[in-house]
Order: structure tokens, then C-alpha cells, then sequence
């Protein structure tokens, strides 16, 4: 088709979200079939990207079904991916459908996937690589793969959703391709990395197009990438964002969840115990938010009916949580059911149902085959609205936790045949906004990421974390080991950073619940303090779900140390180059000065020994740094670029890293996980320091300073406080507070 000679219908200058754009449409007609198409093409001025999407009208006399629509196909013969030389001056070029490149060099090409939705796994992979598949067949395939995506077995050949990322290790250029909404069709993107190949496409669904009408792609994009950047995909998430108005701005959600700790057993006096624990602890462990999660309805899908485990109505029992000051929050399936649920039984109608008849198949969920619903029936609209509605206006409930929303996004016969997939998912979940209201904080679960971006506050980024490393069901731990998007703490943690750079572009990212219980769990302290660590390093909602009142108080400790959430996300340095990445660095500034603070991960079966150069990390050179491991409390001088670090099997290391100063410095603290963010002012006198300290709640630790000589007073507001010199002009001062108060060391 695109062989024949095109018309060209305009060329112009426009002003669009994404700024000014030199534009041109092309046009073809296809004979026999009647169809034109009309490629539109847009080249922002100020952004390193080219945009395109295709206009397919349908000038026959009959309907007709479109599949799949091609977007791009690129191949490079030589089997080296080329590149111009102007790639630093960021405008894409191209000649003859290749780029170009002056000389050629041995590659090391990766490929950055990305999961379809919430659970799926995310991340990049190499030539040796195979792209993760699922052994479970029917079981849990639904929920992994994007129907209509083929499947690949072969080392090299991999499949990503919306978008992802080709590149060269070793040259640190690469390609970015991908969609810029998913409100029209799904995008996926295929990559062979042997001889490299690239195809991207939207899925058509077989959507029915009538005479005279059109289907119109979304934006596709390419932008070229440096891979050294420290955020190189900037251009794309914020233009992302820009289409599709995201909804970045939420509060970050902090407080506790019922289901890691009650699952489906969780009881209305379970949820009222641990908000009671909340409310008297508030002043140390500030938890603003009360989420009951599933285990309250009768049936998946009967919302309306309640276990025997609640007896009074949920309105009530909101209102008990709101009146001691918290906020109630509740998780909701809109778009599943099980099989014997009411509304399953009530309106057969209502499931989405294979071309011969058949429910189709969602997955096997809460250990039965479930029904997904037909979310282009205006019934299962109508039911849908009802259903927000009455959680929000009559029970009470501003936050709604929505979960399996993949469900609304299968394969199958539709009650309105001329929607995609996608189109009809988001139109669902348009409906879901508008019935919850503005002020309602929604977040999204088990979802497709494109469609959700600017109705979601929050997203989930990975799959189900559990009280265990490994991904098992009842016990069975080796047959699911490779099972890349089965509930663990492993993949929770693998996709959360693999997703960090999505946090507060395209909303707040939910890396799911801590997990610090010490009792009643496969989790290793260490495999907790991972959890907790990059759970606070991504930034995003930070939820606990353990039964408070039995927190041990190192726990509590633990936790309340996380509280307020850092400002921002760290960034993930080697996100790139490992299947697995496992260094984290985020920068911090504040009346003190500038740190950094860095983790080092162990995915392995074995204690890890290594070392960590810092200027590689983006921290200056230096002859001397300050260093203090967060979690052990060890504090020393380090007289070298590279710290030699040893990390326990599935554990970490998180350090605070300053350059040593020449005057008086805090180094660090056990007040809170930034290490500094606690101190609101800091001030240097000839022969005294003060610094004033806050932290919105109780905050009990030990504060590292590096001082010019011994301190001969160290005071905390009119009370004095001892302290130990445990280095070359290293002190730490243990000390407690309330609210605002003033450290006062002197010395000389």
C-alpha cells in the first residue's frame, strides 16, 4: 500500500499540546477495497521525537473488520543497528528506512519491555535472553499476555506493550517506539535482536468499520535515546502525559490494607482493631488511611451483599473510621465476578462470551474460573456507575482500590462490535471517573497501563507482593520460580523498578503493601528490608499490611522511619543493562546540604561481596566521604571513590553518601530514611551548630555529626543529651522528640 505513489494533503506549522509542530499529511487509496488512508505526521520543534498515526476510511458500500494496523516495520540487513552522528543534537533522521551511521561497532543490544498490565513483568532483556512466559496456560495467561500478542520461546525475540526501548550497551544510544494514549488500540512493539527488526502495531480487534466512517490510530512516537541520561525517557512520559492530561498530582496514599495479613478472612472487628491501634498512634506512626480490601462482599461481584465477618452496613462502618479521623478506603472488582455470584446468575447477558457461546476466560482467580464482564453492554455500564456511586455518596468511601481491570479489555464477542478493546476499556473507566467524582482518589489495579493514564491517580506497577520471596501457591515453591508475574515479594520488587521513572508523570506509583511483620510470614528480615527500602525509594504509596497491634516494636521502629514518604523517586541506574537491576540512587537537598542516598540489591542465592564507586552514581569525586548504612547504623569516613560493600542474600544495603565537608556537617540520621530530610534548619556559628528538627509525628534515632573537635555541650531543647565519638571526628547524639525542636551542639 505504502509503495504507491501518496498525495500530499498539507504541509503547516500547528500549535499543539506538545508544542509547535511542523506537520504533513500523506494519502493513499486502496484498490480493490475502497479504503483511503490518510498518514498524518507531526515533528515537534522542541522536542527530540517524531510522531505519526493513521486516518483509515472506509469509502466501500460494505462494513468492514480491521485487524491489525501496522505503524512501523524496521529491519536493518547488515545486522548492525546504525545510528546518525547528529543523535546528540536530538532529531531523529533516517534514509531509506535505516539510520545511518558513520562507522559501525560491535553491539551490545537490549531490549526494554514493558508488562500489557499492572502484574506483568517489566524490564530489560539481551540477545541470550528469553522473553518471560508463563507455565500455567489457561490458568494465568489471560492476565499476563495482551490477546492478540503472539507468544515467543526463542532467545531474542521479545514482545512490549505501549512501549519500550532498543539499545546498544556499549554506545548507550538507543530507540524508543511506542504509542502516546492507548485510547483507540493497544500498541504492541516486537523486537529481534539477531538481525535487528522492530514492528510496532495497534491492535484492530476485527473493530467493525461502517461505510463512510473512519478508525483513526493513536499517535505513534520515536525518539531517540541516551542511554547515560539520568532520565532519559523524559521527552516521552511527559508527552504522554501532555496527551492524555495525567492525574500526577494526587497526595501520596500512606496508611494500611487489610489483605496481607486477613486475606479473604478479614472480619469487620480485624479492621476496627487496627484502626483503633492507628488512632492511638498516630503521634509516632502517622497512618491517615484505612483500606478494607477483598474478603467483605458475599461473592466476588454481589458489592451489595455482605459475609457473616460484617454485620453492620458498610456505610457504618465507614463512618466509624472517618470519625476517628481517618480515611476510609475500600477495593472494588468492577469488571469480574464468580461464577455463582448473583449477577452472574441474575443477567447471563452481562459476560463476555467467546464467538461459539463460552464465558471467556479471565483467569483462574479465587481458586474457580471467574466471568468477566462485557464492558460495552450499557447494562454493565449502567450497573458499573451505580456501583461507584453508591461506595462513594451513600458508603462513604473517597478512596476506591479497582482491581482486575484487565478483565474489561479480553478477546470476545462485544455488545457493541465497533469498539477495540482498548476503546472500550477506557470508555469503561471514563464512566468509573466521572461516577467516583474529581476529589475521589482512585487507583488502578490488574490494569492496562495506556488506557488508565489521566483517570487514575494511582497505578499499580507490579504484581501482588506475599509474605514470601519466591512466587508459590499452597506451599509449591520451584515449579513457579520463573513465574515472572505470580505474587512475591521478588516480583513486586523487580517491577516496581522497572517502572520507578513512571511515578509522578503519569501518576503516583503503587509499588503495593510493605510487609514488616516478623511473625507469620516466609519473609527473612532481610527480604522485609528490601521491601521497605524500595518501597520508599520509588517514592509512591506507602501502605502497610500487617496487624498492627502485633508489630514488634523493631517493626514499628522500622516503620515508622518511612513516614512522611521522600519527595521523589530514586533513579534506577542500571534499569537498562539487568533483567534484574540492583542499584538505586536518589539525590536529596536541604538546609544541611546535598546527599546521596544509594542501594545495592542482592537478587542471588549467596552473600554478595563487591564494590560501589560512587562517581559512576553521579556523586562528585572526592578524596573523602561521609557514609553512614541506614539500616545497621555504622557511620565511617571513607577514603576512597569505591565502598566495599557485602549484601546478604536477598538483601540490602541502603547508604547515605555526603562529601566529607571542611566545617561542621550532619552525616546522617536513624530519624528517618532520608537520612536529612528531617532537619528544617541548620546553622553554623563559629564554635556551635543548631539545627532545627521536624518531622510531623514522634521521632526517636541516633544523629551522626562531623565536628572540628568534641562537643562540650549538646542540647535538645532544654535537655541535655550525651553523645560518643565512634570515629575521626564522628559523634552520634541519641535523641527523642515531639513536633519542632532545637538541637544545639557547641564545642571548643
Amino acid at each position: 500500500m505504502l509503495g504507491q505513489a501518496a498525495s500530499v494533503e498539507g504541509l503547516a506549522i500547528q500549535s499543539t499540546v506538545h508544542g509547535r509542530c511542523e506537520t504533513a499529511k500523506f494519502s493513499w487509496t486502496v484498490e480493490p477495497g475502497g479504503l483511503r488512508v490518510v498518514l498524518e505526521a507531526a515533528l515537534p520543534e522542541a522536542l527530540p521525537m517524531f510522531l505519526w498515526r493513521l486516518h483509515i476510511l472506509n469509502q466501500s458500500t460494505q462494513p468492514i473488520r480491521l485487524q491489525d494496523v501496522t505503524l512501523l516495520h524496521l529491519g536493518w540487513r547488515s545486522g548492525v543497528l546504525e545510528f546518525l552522528e547528529d543523535v546528540e543534537r536530538g532529531r531523529p533522521s533516517a534514509h531509506g528506512g535505516r539510520f545511518r551511521a558513520a562507522r559501525r561497532i560491535e553491539q551490545d543490544l537490549r531490549f526494554y519491555t514493558n508488562g500489557w498490565q499492572s502484574w506483568n513483568f517489566s524490564g530489560s532483556l539481551g540477545r541470550s535472553d528469553r522473553f518471560p512466559q508463563t507455565r500455567l496456560g489457561p490458568l494465568t495467561r489471560p492476565m499476563r499476555t495482551n490477546p492478540g500478542t503472539p507468544r515467543s520461546r526463542r532467545t531474542g525475540h521479545f514482545l512490549s506493550e505501549f512501549f519500550s526501548v532498543l539499545g546498544d550497551r556499549q554506545r548507550r544510544k538507543g530507540i524508543l517506539i511506542g504509542l502516546l494514549s492507548e485510547r483507540q488500540a493497544f500498541g504492541t512493539i516486537e523486537a529481534h535482536l539477531d538481525r535487528p527488526r522492530l514492528r510496532l502495531w495497534a491492535h484492530g480487534d476485527g473493530v467493525l468499520v461502517d461505510p463512510a466512517l473512519s478508525f483513526t490510530t493513536d499517535w505513534a512516537c520515536v525518539q531517540l535515546v541516551d542511554l547515560e541520561s539520568t532520565d532519559p525517557l523524559a521527552p516521552y512520559l511527559e508527552a504522554v502525559a501532555r496527551e492524555n492530561i495525567a492525574r500526577r498530582e494526587a497526595p501520596t496514599p500512606v496508611g494500611w490494607c487489610s489483605w496481607y495479613q486477613y486475606f479473604e478472612q478479614v472480619t469487620q472487628d480485624d479492621l476496627l482493631s487496627n484502626a483503633a491501634w492507628i488512632r492511638s498512634h498516630q503521634d509516632e506512626i502517622p497512618l491517615p488511611l484505612v483500606q478494607l480490601d477483598d474478603g467483605y462482599e458475599a461473592e466476588v461481584g454481589d458489592w451489595r451483599l455482605r459475609k457473616d465477618g460484617f454485620p453492620v452496613d458498610l456505610g457504618v462502618l465507614s463512618a466509624e473510621i472517618r470519625s476517628g479521623g481517618l480515611r476510609p478506603g475500600l477495593w472494588l472488582a468492577p469488571f469480574v465476578a464468580k461464577p455463582r455470584a448473583r449477577v452472574v446468575l441474575d443477567h447471563p447477558h452481562w459476560i463476555l462470551r467467546t464467538a461459539s457461546g463460552r464465558p471467556v476466560n479471565p483467569g483462574f482467580i479465587w481458586d474457580s474460573f471467574a466471568r468477566a464482564l462485557d464492558v460495552t453492554h450499557p447494562e454493565v455500564l449502567q450497573h458499573t456507575e451505580e456501583l461507584i456511586r453508591t461506595a462513594v455518596s451513600e458508603w462513604g468511601f473517597d478512596y476506591l482500590k479497582l482491581d482486575f481491570l484487565y478483565a474489561g479489555a479480553l478477546a470476545g464477542k462485544r455488545h457493541d462490535p465497533r469498539l477495540t478493546r482498548a476503546q472500550g476499556l477506557r470508555r469503561a473507566l471514563e464512566r468509573v471517573r466521572e461516577a467516583a467524582g474529581e476529589t475521589t482518589t482512585l487507583v488502578g489495579c490488574g490494569c492496562p497501563l495506556g488506557p488508565g493514564v489521566g483517570l487514575f491517580d494511582v497505578m499499580r506497577v507490579g504484581p501482588d507482593v506475599a509474605p514470601r520471596w519466591q512466587p508459590a501457591h499452597r506451599g509449591i515453591e520451584l515449579f513457579l520460580r520463573s513465574e515472572e508475574g505470580h505474587p512475591s515479594a521478588r516480583n513486586a520488587v523487580s517491577a516496581t523498578m522497572g517502572r520507578m521513572f513512571l511515578h509522578r508523570r503519569w501518576w503516583v506509583n503503587d509499588p503495593d503493601c510493605l510487609i514488616l511483620r516478623a511473625n507469620d510470614t516466609h519473609l527473612t528480615q532481610d527480604e522485609a528490608q528490601v521491601l521497605a527500602t524500595v518501597a520508599s525509594l520509588s517514592a509512591g504509596s506507602l501502605i502497610v499490611s500487617d496487624d498492627l497491634v502485633t508489630l514488634t516494636q523493631e517493626r514499628r521502629a522500622w516503620l515508622a522511619r518511612l513516614l512522611p514518604p521522600l519527595p521523589s523517586a530514586a533513579r534506577v541506574v542500571d534499569w537498562f543493562d539487568e533483567a534484574y537491576p540492583s542499584t538505586l540512587v536518589l539525590p536529596l537537598t536541604g538546609p544541611t546540604g546535598s546527599w546521596w542516598l544509594v542501594a545495592r540489591l542482592n537478587w542471588g542465592e549467596q552473600p554478595m561481596e563487591g564494590e560501589l564507586d560512587l562517581p559512576t552514581l553521579g556523586i562528585p569525586e572526592a578524596s573523602t566521604y561521609c557514609v553512614l548504612d541506614v539500616w545497621n547504623s555504622h557511620c565511617w569516613k571513607q577514603g576512597s571513590r569505591a565502598i566495599e560493600l557485602y549484601v546478604p542474600s536477598h538483601g540490602v544495603r541502603l547508604l547515605s553518601v555526603r562529601v566529607a565537608p571542611t566545617v561542621p556537617q550532619w552525616i546522617g540520621d536513624t530519624l528517618h530514611v532520608s537520612s536529612g530530610l528531617g532537619v528544617k534548619e541548620w546553622h553554623v556559628e563559629a564554635d556551635q551548630l543548631r539545627a532545627v528538627l521536624e518531622l510531623g509525628r514522634r521521632a526517636q534515632g541516633t544523629v551522626w555529626l562531623h565536628l572540628g573537635s568534641e562537643p562540650r555541650s549538646v542540647m535538645l531543647g532544654d535537655q541535655p543529651l550525651g553523645w560518643n565519638q565512634v570515629g575521626p571526628q564522628i559523634f552520634a547524639i541519641d535523641c527523642s522528640f515531639a513536633g519542632r525542636s532545637e538541637l544545639r551542639v557547641s564545642w571548643g
